[in-house]
């Protein structure tokens, strides 16, 4: 079975048609409205870095895709072929000292690793690919 995927410009104006085809996905698999936002909020947040560094002063696309599982699972994969960017290098943010003083960023890439049950990326070629995996998490 193919994977299920959309390829659009990596603009912050297609980040809704992005979101919605991840949200779609999550519901297929059987998650919970609650894990479905998380989900949404994980996707959103990776997306958003690629649109916002991996082409630096041009244009480029972004794939999202998600291929068959076991219902209650899902893995994404974004992939861009822009600059080489490892986001899981990135150290885990000072969540202790004050506001004012803590450096700017890593706050959405700690997000997503709290979000996320599987994490990794690689560079395949000329792509980077993230991928971000999700299991439901049942309240018992």
């Amino acid at each position: 079975m193919a994977p299920d995927q959309i390829s659009l410009p990596a603009e912050l104006d297609n980040l809704p048609r992005f979101i919605a085809f991840a949200a779609d996905q999550a519901r297929r698999q059987g998650f919970t409205p609650q894990r479905v936002q998380e989900i949404e909020l994980a996707i959103e947040e990776a997306l958003v870095n690629v649109m916002e560094y991996a082409y630096p002063g041009k244009s480029g696309t972004l794939i999202l895709l998600t291929g068959p599982a076991p219902p209650g699972q899902l893995t994404f994969e974004i992939r861009d072929r822009g600059e080489t960017f490892n986001p899981l290098d990135r150290n885990t943010p000072d969540l202790q000292s004050d506001l004012m003083e803590r450096p700017v960023g890593g706050l959405g890439i700690f997000l997503i690793k709290t979000l996320a049950d599987e994490l990794s990326w690689q560079r395949q070629g000329s792509e980077n690919c993230l991928t971000i995996g999700f299991t439901e998490r049942h309240v018992h």
